[in-house]
């Protein structure tokens, strides 16, 4: 990431920060929960089709609701909101370990991993973040927030064509990322010329 100048720096740290700020607001409690959730066809297909910036906004943070909730258990979601509360509070360790024993109770529920994953990466552990990622995606395909990160782990390894491939998918499902579609074009010209 050295070599990129220091807004594009900060558009790193915005989606970072992102998967975790976006999904702490949590909205009233949904009658399904997690990635599982039945309404989330709809919604993505609202994301994709909207051209109006507030309506994508409404759609992302009820989608980031549906993701961060776990209506079925009330132990898990009591785990999740202290995990979350702990991230904005900056007490990274402790949230960790509260993730930490949520992705063991819930092994199944993809934003435990998300959550644990967005932590790692703010802690330095990207071998760590990437690990999880992997399972946000194979537990949630459409979970724009971790292929975002896959993308700055990428970059952090210097590998800019797996960095282009994380950021374009994320695009190709949550299209009103802005930020994405800004690194995008950045890593295009770095990258210009050059096989993919």
């Amino acid at each position: 990431m050295s070599n990129f100048s220091a807004p594009l720096r900060r558009i790193f740290k915005v989606i970072a920060t992102a998967s975790y700020l976006g999904s702490g607001t949590m909205l009233a409690p949904v009658a399904h929960a997690d990635q599982n959730d039945p309404a989330l066809p709809d919604l993505f297909a609202g994301l994709a089709q909207t051209t109006r910036a507030a309506e994508a906004n409404a759609i992302q943070l009820e989608i980031w609701a549906r993701w961060t909730d776990f209506a079925s258990d009330d132990a898990v979601s009591d785990a999740m909101r202290e995990g979350v509360a702990l991230m904005d509070q900056g007490r990274l360790v402790q949230a960790e370990a509260v993730f930490d024993a949520l992705v063991v109770a819930a092994p199944d529920f993809a934003e435990a991993w998300n959550k644990r994953a967005t932590i790692r990466f703010l802690r330095g552990n990207h071998a760590g973040s990437k690990r999880d990622i992997i399972k946000v995606i194979e537990l949630e395909p459409r979970h724009f927030g971790a292929l975002a990160g896959l993308g700055m782990i990428h970059l952090n390894a210097g590998n800019l064509q797996g960095a282009l491939q994380a950021y374009e998918a994320a695009l190709a499902v949550n299209p009103h990322m802005k930020q994405a579609r800004h690194i995008i074009a950045r890593l295009s010209e770095r990258l210009d010329g050059q096989a993919l």
